[in-house]
């Protein structure tokens, strides 16, 4: 029989990349979809799969926050760090916001890969 769970890790991080590269042209469906990708991946239920878009799109937020904060200051010096400083509070607390969609997702990815486990074991 077929493997049917993928590593968990190796299932977030795929869903992480991809939400990092899509969020920025896709804010919504950018997260959604990671998540989705990385549900899917990993083991089936909807739980495991929330738990990956979860921690993928937090992860997420935090690349997003280091990037401001080193952007602004090699860009802008001091004044630039404060700025970076305050656009990165902001991704902190848009976190929420990237993690509940990836979590969404993640639910969505393991439950559709639930259902196909189920349905193969099924019709064989």
């Amino acid at each position: 029989m077929a493997e049917t769970s993928g590593p968990f890790w190796l299932s977030t991080l795929v869903g992480l990349v991809f939400m990092l590269f899509i969020s920025p042209f896709f804010p919504v469906g950018g997260p959604i979809v990671g998540g989705i990708i990385g549900g899917y991946l990993g083991s089936p239920g909807a739980v495991r799969g929330a738990l990956g878009g979860l921690l993928g799109g937090l992860i997420v937020a935090a690349i997003f926050s280091v990037v401001a904060v080193v952007g602004g200051t090699a860009f802008l010096g001091p004044v630039g760090t404060l700025i970076g400083l305050g656009i990165a509070v902001l991704l902190f607390a848009l976190a929420l916001y990237f993690g509940i969609l990836g979590a969404v997702g993640g639910a969505i990815g393991g439950a559709l890969k639930a259902w196909m486990v189920s349905r193969r074991r099924v019709t064989g």
